[in-house]
């Protein structure tokens, strides 16, 4: 691909970030449906759709499946749990197990119109209120030693202000209030020892 290039005469002009992620803005805009596509079938990423490697795949699926399920049984047998009637439920519980694998868990779906884009936005919106208005609801205990620490910060951070607006008569009411959590803390501690 190089040689392509070598020997031609080039605009070696610099550019910037800005006009680069224009380039590859404009790029990105011709890149097509098919583009995507081809390239994801020439990497090997998209399985083959032909109906007979569909059949093929699943049938090889289906027989591994029933493969370890067989397996999974003679274990059982071998270690005699089908006598013990406890050992009875677990083997049922292993098949069930194995037998549920083969049904297909749906991990995609399409959306077939701009009306159920709206309507799945609308969805996660309404649920991320949901998860906002129950997050308000808990209430944060907070330990007494945080709050000391916060009270000692907040005095600690009036009493170097220098402007009019934090008069220092209104510090007595913060250090009142880390006297009187200080002396909860105390009471729990020997509380505690006691």
């Amino acid at each position: 691909m190089l040689e392509l290039f070598e020997g031609k005469d080039i605009n070696k002009e610099k550019i910037n970030i800005k006009e680069s992620i224009d380039y590859l803005t404009d790029a990105w805009e011709n890149v097509t449906e098919e583009t995507i596509h081809n390239c994801w079938i020439k990497t090997g990423i998209l399985p083959s759709s032909t109906n007979k490697d569909i059949t093929d795949a699943t049938q090889a699926q289906r027989e591994k499946i029933d493969d370890e399920v067989a397996n999974i049984n003679q274990i059982i047998r071998e270690l005699g749990a089908t006598e013990d009637p406890y050992g009875a439920v677990l083997a049922d519980a292993i098949n069930d197990y194995f037998l549920d694998l083969e049904k297909e868990i749906p991990t995609e779906d399409v959306l077939v119109d701009d009306n159920d884009i709206v309507r799945l936005v609308q969805e996660e919106m309404c649920d991320g209120e949901i998860n906002e208005i129950d997050s308000e609801k808990e209430e944060i205990q907070v330990s007494l030693n945080n709050a000391l620490k916060s009270i000692q910060t907040w005095i600690s951070f009036f009493e170097q202000q220098q402007s009019d607006e934090f008069n220092i008569d209104d510090l007595y009411i913060f250090k009142k209030y880390f006297k009187i959590t200080k002396r909860l803390e105390f009471q729990l501690e020997i509380g505690t020892v006691l």
